[in-house]
């Protein structure tokens, strides 16, 4: 029977955790399904181990040094525009939290420390490098040379210099960047003996307190998703273009219901569900090598207050990630694919107003590292919907 009819919303949320994600995010893209997404990184840094440095030790040059990731949102063909600007208060979370989120910010000095204007080829940079302020390496090289109180150990050197952020330089990029949290920022000096010895220090990625976090904002208006705020944080698909919405990173995960299951118990041939597929096509034209589709997304159970469930496993007692085929051709057959066979066989049980439903969220980490995103349709959208087939055992009388 596919005559069944699935309930799709989708559910908003205004602040998403981003602690812990191991990934820098920077950068800007200009949606016109999400917004104008802006990302910023905030880290804090470590000095290197205190040694005596030779009195010749002049300095030299600082910079910053970021590895991407491979992983990307955008349009990359065009420069990058980064700078990093020092915050002007240290990193501390409010009182009873540990996680700081998408919308959490920390003033910094409206002077950048560096900048850099160029191409990043994600497959291909394999380390990018943003010079830095001589003026502040300098007075770093110093305080180090002259082991200074604040170079003795993070506690102190964290009141001094209370950390960094990594942001777009201005609103003209086209796409947002990840990088490792192996983030360096490395001092370089020499030694003048009778040749010149180049060397280096490396103040390195701080992170044991969990206080990196990337911001992610959107600037929705004029967008499909403009409708969604603090006050309507669950939408309908018919009244949203007939269509739901993921992207975790700016808060939008869609949900899936199955308000009419209980219809079969009313065929007088019905004896219990034998098995359920769940096909759901992202909508054509909606995902790109610019705007990717997330390549897994976990089915979650839910309910009426929206709070994650358990995931749904396969055979062998894994989690479904939805097996997305793409299709590359003819953009027809684009899909994910889960059995929720046991879930419904459940789910008819249920005799009360049934609110349950399932959430799609890509896993762990990735929710929070990636933009990736998906735009899916109820069964009155002509350019891509979601199925349920079922079958079930039947008894002619």
């Amino acid at each position: 029977v596919d005559t069944l009819s699935t309930q799709l919303t989708t559910v908003y949320s205004d602040s998403v955790a981003t602690s812990g994600s191991g990934v820098i995010l920077a950068g800007n893209y200009d949606d016109n399904t999400f917004g104008k997404i802006a990302a910023k990184s905030f880290f804090e840094l470590a000095p290197p181990s205190i040694a005596d440095l030779a009195s010749n030790s002049v300095f030299d040059s600082l910079q910053l040094i970021l590895i991407p990731n491979k992983s990307f949102y955008g349009d990359t063909t065009f420069n990058t525009q980064l700078s990093v600007y020092q915050l002007t208060n240290q990193i501390t979370f409010p009182l009873y939290q540990t996680i700081f989120y998408n919308n959490t910010d920390f003033a910094v000095d409206p002077s950048p420390l560096g900048t850099i204007s160029q191409q990043i080829y994600p497959n291909i940079t394999d380390t990018v490098f943003i010079p830095l302020s001589n003026t502040k390496g300098k007075e770093l090289f110093d305080l180090y040379k002259s082991d200074d109180y604040v170079m003795q150990s993070i506690a102190n050197f964290l009141p001094y210099f209370k950390g960094l952020q990594l942001a777009s330089t201005s609103g003209n990029m086209h796409a947002v960047y990840a990088f490792r949290d192996s983030i360096t920022m490395r001092l370089y000096y020499h030694q003048t003996d009778v040749f010149i010895t180049n060397k280096h220090l490396d103040f390195i990625f701080h992170n044991t307190d969990n206080t990196q976090f990337n911001q992610v904002k959107s600037d929705r208006t004029g967008t499909p998703v403009s409708v969604f705020n603090s006050t309507n944080k669950e939408i309908i698909s018919t009244a949203s273009n007939n269509s739901i919405y993921l992207q975790y990173l700016t808060g939008f995960l869609p949900k899936i219901k199955f308000p009419t299951l209980r219809n079969l118990l009313l065929r007088p041939d019905y004896v219990k569900i034998l098995k359920a597929d769940l096909i759901i096509k992202p909508l054509k034209n909606t995902y790109n090598s610019i705007t990717p589709l997330p390549p897994q997304l976990l089915a979650i159970t839910t309910d009426q207050t929206n709070t994650f469930g358990t995931t749904l496993t396969n055979a062998t007692g894994g989690f479904q990630t939805g097996n997305l085929v793409i299709d590359q051709i003819y953009n027809e057959n684009t899909a994910y694919d889960y059995d929720v066979t046991s879930y419904l066989q459940q789910q008819i049980l249920v005799s009360s107003a049934n609110q349950n439903g399932l959430m799609l969220v890509p896993p762990s980490t990735a929710w929070i590292s990636t933009l990736n995103r998906a735009v899916i349709g109820d069964q009155k959208n002509a350019q891509g919907s979601i199925q349920l087939k079922l079958y079930y055992v039947s008894v002619n009388p």
